[in-house]
């Protein structure tokens, strides 16, 4: 189990980065636009949680949940396989 510590470096080096990359034109590719609403949102304050297990999903399955909330205004968090 990963802790807080390295969820925050992973986030900040390796996939929040790639988020923004991904959903940047639904802010008419304003990368600051897409930053700033993407820490505000749901999906956000739940990655940050080890416990929630979200950081291992990929960078484009969390961009069409981050999208899914944005648009739709609903988080669907997809079920854990095993």
């Amino acid at each position: 189990m990963m802790n807080s510590n390295q969820i925050s470096t992973l986030l900040g080096v390796c996939i929040v980065p790639a988020i923004i990359t991904q959903i940047k034109g639904l802010y008419g590719d304003q990368e600051e636009s897409a930053i700033r609403n993407f820490y505000k949102s749901h999906l956000f304050e739940k990655l940050q949680n080890p416990d929630t297990g979200l950081w291992h999903l990929s960078s484009s399955t969390l961009s069409e949940i981050f999208l899914n909330e944005t648009i739709e205004r609903k988080v669907d968090f997809p079920e854990e396989q095993s």
